[in-house]
């Protein structure tokens, strides 16, 4: 069953074009949630960062959320999972620059890669790309769990959410778990010892209680994402 989204905010052009199927839908709202997240966020990452690297991590994330929320108008076909996130590398790629920048878009083509290998794309495919992502920014950033970077939120969420499903969970609890695991690996940075990044440079007795902002901004964005697509479902279950 396919349906236009409410709160579809496409051009009236694209929406004639792009009718959603129930995936789409919930694809949009994700995605939205995530970018109006980091938009949020945008003082205290500055805040944040301003403590441990250049204190612009929270100016950079607004860029990109608010490039991705303006091409999701007219560039996204958001029933192709795949491409969607491929075309969320691209408008990462045009706009963020700096580090995040070019490992986010690592991890969108990364996540592209493992998603279009599948014509029917579950969550266990998304957890499969997650890993995937996960694994493409360890090997050219070189960061791993415990470095003091975003893989500190990426890494829980992905493990949570893998055991979540294999124990027979059902997709949208499993996200909500795992979202909950990204949080408390992004909120664990405060008492690591960075490894990578800028803040590698910076004494461990400056990094006591603040935690990784690149930590922070991507498991506020998963845990935006997680609760959107809860919200969805529940609301068209109604």
């Amino acid at each position: 069953m396919k349906t236009f989204c409410s709160d579809l905010t496409l051009p009236l052009k694209l929406q004639q074009r792009q009718e959603l199927s129930k995936q789409g839908c919930m694809l949009e709202a994700a995605i939205e949630a995530a970018a109006k997240e980091l938009i949020d966020l945008k003082d205290n990452l500055n805040d944040w960062d301003s403590k441990v690297g250049d204190g612009d991590c929270g100016t950079t994330m607004y860029r990109g959320a608010t490039a991705i929320l303006e091409d999701m108008k007219t560039r996204y076909h958001l029933n192709d999972a795949a491409g969607t996130v491929n075309e969320i590398g691209s408008t990462i790629r045009k706009v963020m620059g700096g580090t995040s920048g070019i490992l986010y878009d690592i991890l969108c083509k990364a996540a592209y890669a493992s998603l279009k290998q599948n014509k029917n794309i579950t969550a266990y495919e998304w957890a499969d790309a997650l890993e995937a992502s996960i694994a493409a920014v360890s090997k050219y950033g070189g960061a791993r769990a415990g470095y003091r970077t975003m893989l500190d939120a990426l890494i829980p969420a992905s493990t949570v959410l893998k055991q979540s499903l294999k124990a027979g969970d059902d997709p949208v609890t499993a996200f909500i778990a795992s979202s909950e695991a990204a949080l408390a690996g992004a909120e664990s940075t405060k008492q690591m010892q960075a490894k990578a990044g800028r803040s590698s440079y910076i004494s461990p007795d400056h990094l006591v209680s603040i935690p990784d902002p690149g930590a922070m901004a991507a498991a506020a964005w998963y845990r935006a994402a997680a609760l959107s697509v809860k919200n969805k479902l529940h609301a068209s279950e109604s």
